[in-house]
């Protein structure tokens, strides 16, 4: 099982507080939040501190009752409450009354002291603050590439990581409580993309088969094969084909698919997957060039939007305030809710 980033409440509270400046689609996440409300069971659960313990209390015929940290009832209890006391918070956004946001400052203190607890109570705090998505997709066992950890950088969680700089970053995520996963594997089915180019090639006079004289000019035959690569014969403009590492080279059609390693792998409240794929090697040619081809397929292929896919280069994660304000941008506004 590969290390993951731990969710502490500290980082959570740096978190929630930073996506509620400026939430994004609200009145669906409330809807969201409501309908996952519905779902749930029904009762109140209190927290009660006895010295340094944090104790869970239940309200059943108007009785007080402790609950045991061990219940499977239990998170279902500490889930409802944070998402009603994130409901109430939301529904306040966007009011200009002084009132309203006096009252939802004071509901933020509230979310955070209940988080903070839960921790001092020794509860799983990911498993309160995450969808049960994205929680079953966080803690899944997972492939990951292999890397020589003689090499390898290390985050402050104990990740082992390629580059100083998705170090940096994986450290900042942390800070902000984001859930991910490092070189998760991918496959991609791609036999509809290389069929379209070959259709397209096919269009533009180049034939399958043995090498054909037209005229004065003989045309090379579309591809050949070698063992279970493909190897597309095309012209000098189009040589990016048959570059190292190219899909076109590599993945011979009929197998129709691709694996792909992607360097931050998230999930979003609404489901959603996001990728952040850091580019730090664009000077050297075979690195920029299977960068740019697995984009585009990833794009392509609809794996990913524009609104969920990220790349960065050196310059634009070489500070810290950096990182954080991509975090803040495209990640905080839609991870919790």
């Amino acid at each position: 099982m590969p290390i993951l980033s731990p969710i502490t409440a500290e980082a959570f509270c740096t978190s929630i507080e930073n996506a509620l400046l400026h939430p994004t689609s609200t009145d669906r996440s409330i809807n969201r939040i409501q309908k996952t409300l519905n779902g749930m069971p029904e009762g109140k659960l209190f927290l009660a501190k006895r010295g340094d313990n944090v104790y869970f209390i239940t309200e059943q015929d108007g009785r007080h009752k402790y609950i045991s940290k061990h219940s499977d009832h239990i998170y279902s209890l500490l889930r409802r409450r944070y998402l009603g006391d994130l409901m109430e918070i939301l529904k306040l956004s966007g009011s200009n009354k002084v009132s309203d946001n006096a009252r939802r400052t004071k509901l933020i203190a509230r979310l955070q002291h209940f988080i903070c607890s839960c921790e001092r109570g020794n509860m799983n705090i990911a498993r309160i603050v995450l969808t049960r998505n994205q929680y079953n997709w966080f803690t899944s066992d997972f492939r990951q590439k292999s890397i020589d950890k003689t090499k390898a950088l290390r985050t402050k969680s104990g990740l082992y990581v390629r580059s100083k700089s998705e170090r940096d970053i994986i450290n900042r995520c942390e800070t902000f409580a984001v859930p991910l996963h490092y070189e998760e594997m991918q496959v991609v089915y791609v036999k509809d993309l290389v069929d379209e180019l070959y259709h397209d090639l096919i269009d533009e006079g180049f034939i399958k088969g043995e090498l054909s004289n037209r005229g004065s000019e003989y045309s090379r035959q579309l591809y050949s094969l070698k063992g279970n690569s493909i190897h597309w014969n095309v012209p000098a403009g189009l040589q990016s084909m048959n570059a190292t590492g190219s899909i076109w080279k590599t993945y011979y059609p009929p197998r129709g698919t691709v694996t792909m390693f992607n360097d931050i792998k998230s999930v979003f409240a609404d489901g959603s997957l996001f990728l952040w794929e850091h580019a730090g090697l664009m000077s050297q040619f075979k690195y920029r060039f299977n960068a740019s081809e697995r984009n585009s397929v990833l794009k392509f292929k609809h794996v990913v939007t524009e609104e969920n896919f990220l790349e960065t280069y050196e310059y634009d994660v070489d500070t810290s305030e950096k990182v954080d304000s991509i975090i803040k941008q495209r990640i905080l506004p839609r991870l919790w809710f």
